[in-house]
């Protein structure tokens, strides 16, 4: 079933999806919706909804969760990659996202976190002169007020007069140019959302340039120690290289339902690579880059946590956490994963009761090609994936899984070279079986 295309809402083309079911049984299904280009950011990119209240059978109307502002490459700002996350405990729905303005994406991000120990936002004129934006009210870096200010939207007035949007690639005041982790919520199962919320200042360091999340999803966790916490995948890039290409993955964490969040290590921070000890802030070599991952919370208590990545096996990575997300085991590739540098998704089935824990993995299953996308099935925690099925042989890139109340596996995809649709599935354990 096609759930977004053309047809269905304003843009052009559909990319990333990103999956949950809330504990009302409502499936939210998350995309970038982008308008007039498929690429990545720099790209107009905003966040589109749509949600079913009967097990994915049929779905509502689209609904615009995050807005950007301008048109193209040059001017439109782009909010990508969506990763949602479901706090059953307060009933909150958290969605993470990228943002950047005009022309500005994952090649050209300058380092830095864009915004002071508050979190405010800094701002810079055409001289490289820095203010700041605190509620709506623009200052100079000293505190000296000016006749400037910005709305919700971020167009800037000067008095009663319009002269530019801080977002867009060009202006007389514009935000740093840089990535930002964002992040919006939904307190009524998904109809409405809150303003942005930028964390910059709480998880992205002065030396990261690049910083989004997973994409896909994150858990909440259960078994005793770590219970209510709120783990979500992110990665980032260095400086060191100059393409902006060096790229590491980790955890960000709360414990107090979604108020702060603080950064994990990364698998890349005192991995073993090459028989030499590497770090994430330093990481030079790019066939170590650990970028788009996702994770599970295990019976014992153990996060694992599969990752894209660029080493030449054509894998998917793995590593274990012992504390909730804070360290990482050693890397080690899972030899049956065949992977062609693609995103996948892992999602945790519930138990039901007879011993077994079972625990799906789905991703373009081909070294060469984004295509055979398939979902496998372990049924002894991620330590064996004997079963496999194939979705669709041909084209096959993004997907994001997760449980539906009637006990069927629902998946949203990627179908698609050319982007402009994105498709909704179910199966059942014993399909994956036969």
């Amino acid at each position: 079933m096609k759930i977004f295309s053309k047809q269905i809402f304003d843009a052009e083309y559909y990319r990333i999806p990103s999956l949950i079911v809330t504990k009302k049984g409502t499936v939210i299904a998350c995309a970038d919706a982008r308008y007039t280009d498929p690429a990545d950011n720099p790209n107009r990119i905003d966040k589109v909804i749509r949600r079913s209240e009967d097990h994915g059978v049929t779905w509502q109307e689209p609904i615009l969760a995050v807005e950007s502002v301008g048109e193209g490459r040059s001017e439109g700002a782009g909010d990508i990659d969506p990763s949602m996350v479901y706090d059953a405990d307060t009933d909150t729905i958290w969605l993470f996202y990228c943002h950047t303005p005009g022309g500005v994406g994952l090649w050209n991000s300058r380092p830095g976190k864009g915004v002071d120990k508050e979190g405010n936002r800094y701002l810079y004129d055409v001289h490289n002169n820095r203010f700041v934006l605190r509620d709506g009210v623009i200052s100079s870096e000293s505190g000296e007020a000016t006749s400037l200010r910005v709305d919700e939207a971020g167009y800037v007035y000067k008095e009663d007069e319009l002269i530019g949007n801080i977002f867009k690639g060009t202006g007389p005041l514009l935000e740093e140019r840089t990535s930002f982790l964002e992040v919006v919520y939904s307190k009524d199962d998904g109809l409405t959302w809150s303003k942005p919320i930028n964390l910059n200042g709480q998880v992205k360091e002065e030396w990261m340039k690049f910083i989004g999340p997973g994409p896909g999803v994150g858990i909440q966790m259960t078994t005793e120690k770590y219970k209510g916490r709120l783990v979500v995948p992110i990665y980032f890039s260095n400086h060191t290289n100059a393409v902006g290409w060096t790229m590491s993955c980790c955890l960000i964490i709360s414990d107090d339902h979604g108020q702060t969040w603080t950064r994990g290590n990364s698998p890349n921070d005192g991995r073993l690579y090459k028989g030499e000890a590497v770090e994430a802030r330093t990481l030079l070599d790019y066939e170590a880059c650990l970028t788009e991952s996702q994770v599970v919370e295990l019976n014992d208590g153990r996060l694992l946590y599969m990752m894209r990545n660029h080493d030449r096996q054509k894998r998917t990575a793995r590593a274990y956490s012992e504390d909730g997300g804070m360290t990482w085991s050693q890397v080690e590739w899972v030899d049956e994963f065949e992977d062609p540098t693609c995103q996948s998704s892992l999602i945790k089935y519930p138990d039901l009761g007879d011993g077994k824990e079972r625990i799906l993995f789905a991703n373009p299953g081909n070294e060469k090609e984004r295509k055979k996308g398939t979902v496998r099935l372990s049924e002894d925690g991620g330590q064996t994936f004997p079963y496999a099925k194939v979705i669709k042989e041909d084209d096959f890139v993004y997907n994001s899984m997760a449980v539906l109340q009637d006990g069927t596996i629902g998946m949203l995809y990627e179908g698609r070279d050319d982007m402009k649709e994105m498709e909704f599935i179910k199966f059942t354990l014993d399909w994956i079986k036969e």
